[in-house]
């Protein structure tokens, strides 16, 4: 099927969905209550650019990770190279740096708990209630790093009211293997406890033929337990414990221009990476969340959450992907972090509701990059003219002569670390006054002041030699600043009924400013501010059997923050790119075609570019480029079928299809460092009891094995020679689940 038939195919089925009114007999969509504006809110009464999915959604379609719920968010992409590296993209502004000194641009809170750190940001979505992804600037909310999106993750809590339990077993090819099980036990009539808790493991699917196992296995074991304490009516405490360690086997960092002995430069075949079983990521995340909840009276209640988090990640891997011993790279990341905010809900009937709050973070992290490559081989590649770093038999080229006297050693050694420290102090307030019983207004206003340190150092263990000469040595250093801001937002609300919604808004966005240390350079970068005016609507028809949504919206940057290659370094420079703007527009509809059958698509659009010139004038260095991670186009649709095929018994078929288009992965649009526009095809099916007491399953997952990659270019383009990361085959497998 062409990408045009696959791009008609998914708008007639979002268009199947849209006109279907279904028989009269068909239930209403199920409400989703969200709590995106601090309090209890169905996701239709809420006046944001809002996806939201319950858990129960994530299980009848197999979502178990967030790139893949992404899939189905118009607006939001997440990258995962690895659990280490990952990238969250909303509207087109990318959030996936591993400094230390560098500050999100989308926040992913979990229970309340900003996890925004990119290094410990993905965590399994296992026993989760649901999630809720906010698109636009949502720093009123969700404070700093909410620069133009939030991503929150409400795990399931404990029930005082009943026992429960639920599990499944999974088996798939590449030996593919899981188990999950949750079990909620109350304890007399005051308190219940929740233990939850997944392990997965599958094969790589890139061979390495220097050995080791096959790269791009996942592994992971995650525990969660969690305690609900209500002595009284009027006071409920919640704690949650969560841990999580993740073992993945090296990533596919693949070139294009040198192939493997006996192979090809094709991203999707064996590689012939170096270090073999050592390549790979080691990550643990760990982290405690305390909430209390107290009710004042009718009309006032207190909220206090304390969180604590930290992340330790380890990741070797080889970014010349190539069989040449020349750059061969590790990451050391560790953050810390504590979080205590203290909330005041207001309420007085239908007239006025809001929100008023104080809250406090601190953390601290480092990044440190070893690397390691024989000096022979790196000359090669850095100086073209001394050969090439392949030889015609497969062999690396390591037969250069010395250069200006340098030693050339077989074995040389530096080290690249950055650290930052950051402490904030927040003063918000939110609040929508109902002016009439149709329309009313929102406004918010957040006041951050913090205090941010950053240092850098950059060692060598022998000089001299051609590797102190291209690193030198670099002494620790450190710059420090302090920063006061304002973001807010204004929303006028219309409600003609009691099924529809229609909004306009305009808020600031932030991005915090990076005090910004490296090997060269020592610096503030401004803060990245943005102005967004969006205006959208959501209606319910047939009785609710029919949701439709839509928003469009345009973004106004200025300092925009970016990357670029600094020539020969391992670590890319943090810049002010200027100025930059996005626009676009955003469409999702669901039915409830029959009590048995459930449709829904989805399509985002958004042409975001960086300006030609700058404030000043000046023409900027990435003028008229493309977002990095920025497919202009993408769509999603799916349906799910629930057959009876007794009074005990149902079939059940879900399958989806999901496209996006073009998209470059650097911002500089290298021409070749980029992925063309592609779908994939979803199935999921099997039987089930009508009760919901078990179910039997059998899923694939890309079943046309359509060849896309997750990324280009990686550290490798910094030195010129960018590597490919291919994107998971064909997958199947089945499962068995059951809950009571």
């Amino acid at each position: 099927m062409s990408q045009s038939a696959r791009l008609k195919l998914v708008l007639a089925l979002g268009a199947a969905s849209i006109a279907f009114t279904g028989p009269a007999s068909a239930q209403r969509i199920e409400e989703i209550i969200v709590t995106a504006q601090k309090r209890e809110q169905s996701a239709q009464d809420v006046p944001i650019a809002l996806t939201a999915y319950t858990g129960e959604f994530l299980r009848d379609f197999g979502l178990r990770e967030l790139d893949e719920v992404s899939e189905f968010v118009p607006g939001l992409q997440v990258q995962l190279q690895s659990p280490n590296n990952p990238g969250l993209v909303v509207r087109g502004i990318t959030s996936d740096s591993g400094s230390a000194q560098q500050e999100a641009r989308v926040s992913l809170f979990v229970d309340g708990v900003a996890a925004s750190r990119a290094r410990g940001a993905i965590v399994e979505l296992y026993d989760i209630e649901r999630i809720e992804v906010l698109k636009g600037p949502q720093g009123t909310l969700f404070g700093r790093g909410a620069q133009i999106g939030a991503v929150s993750i409400v795990t399931n809590k404990p029930d005082l009211e009943k026992f429960g339990l639920s599990g499944r077993v999974g088996i798939g090819n590449d030996a593919a293997r899981e188990y999950e099980a949750a079990v909620n036990v109350p304890v007399a009539d005051t308190a219940a406890v929740r233990l939850a808790g997944i392990y997965r493991k599958r094969d790589g699917y890139i061979d390495n033929i220097a050995g080791g196992e096959a790269l791009n296995g996942p592994e992971v074991t995650a525990l969660r337990g969690s305690v609900r304490f209500e002595p009284s009516d009027v006071f409920a405490l919640t704690a949650i414990v969560n841990f999580q360690e993740d073992d993945y086997t090296g990533t596919s960092f693949k070139s294009r221009r040198f192939a493997p002995q006996g192979g090809d430069t094709s991203p999707f075949t064996a590689a012939q990476l170096n270090r073999g079983e050592a390549l790979g990521v080691e990550r643990d995340l760990f982290n405690v969340t305390v909430q209390g909840e107290w009710t004042l009276s009718d009309s006032l209640s207190l909220t206090a959450i304390t969180g604590y988090r930290e992340f330790n990640s380890f990741e070797e891997f080889d970014a010349d992907g190539t069989q040449a011993f020349a750059l061969e790279f590790a990451e050391d990341a560790q953050g810390e972090q504590w979080s205590q905010e203290f909330r005041l809900n207001f309420s007085a009937g239908d007239r006025f509701e809001g929100f008023a709050g104080v809250s406090w973070f601190q953390e601290e992290g480092f990044q440190r990059v070893p690397f390691q490559t024989n000096e022979r081989t790196l000359l090669t590649l850095l100086n073209p003219a001394a050969g090439p770093l392949i030889l015609p038999n497969g062999q690396p080229n390591a037969l250069v002569p010395s250069v200006s006297g340098l030693p050339l050693r077989t074995l040389a050694r530096a080290e690249f670390t950055n650290s930052g420290e950051n402490t904030a102090y927040e003063a918000f307030a939110d609040g929508t006054f109902r002016l009439t019983p149709q329309l009313s207004i929102t406004a918010g206003i957040r006041f951050t002041y913090e205090e941010q340190e950053s240092g850098f150092q950059q060692s060598v263990d022998q000089t001299p030699s051609l590797t102190a000469n291209v690193f030198p040595n670099r002494p620790f250093r450190s710059l420090s600043d302090e920063f006061e801001s304002v973001v807010g937002r204004v929303v006028a609300t219309y409600e003609p009924t009691d099924a529809s919604l229609f909004y306009a808004s305009v808020s600031k966005g932030r991005r915090p400013a990076i005090v910004n240390v490296g090997a060269n350079v020592s610096n503030v970068l401004d803060a990245e501010e943005v102005w967004s005016y969006e205006a959208g609507g959501k209606v319910g028809l047939l009785e609710n059997r029919l949701q439709l949504e839509g928003a469009v919206f345009l973004y106004d940057y200025s300092n925009f923050q970016t990357s670029v290659i600094v020539p020969n370094n391992p670590v890319a420079q943090a810049i002010d790119g200027g100025e930059a703007d996005a626009a676009g527009f955003e469409l999702a509809a669901t039915a409830q075609l029959t009590d048995w059958a459930l449709a829904f698509a989805t399509y985002g659009y958004i042409s975001a570019e960086f300006a030609d010139t700058d404030e000043n004038g000046n023409r900027q260095i990435f003028a008229g480029n493309t977002f990095r991670l920025t497919p202009e186009h993408s769509a999603s649709a799916g349906m799910r079928f629930d057959a009876p095929l007794s009074d005990t018994l149902e079939a059940f078929f879900a399958p989806t299809f999901t496209w996006k288009s073009r998209v470059f992965f650097e911002d500089a649009n290298q021409p070749g460092v980029e992925e063309g526009g592609y779908g994939l095809l979803n199935l999921r099916g099997g039987v089930q009891a009508a009760s919901g007491a078990w179910a039997l399953t059998a899923y694939v997952t890309n079943a046309l094995d359509r060849e896309y990659l997750i990324d280009a270019g990686n550290t490798g383009g910094l030195f010129g020679i960018p590597t490919f990361i291919a994107g998971p085959p064909r997958y199947y497998g089945v499962e068995a689940s059951f809950r009571f």
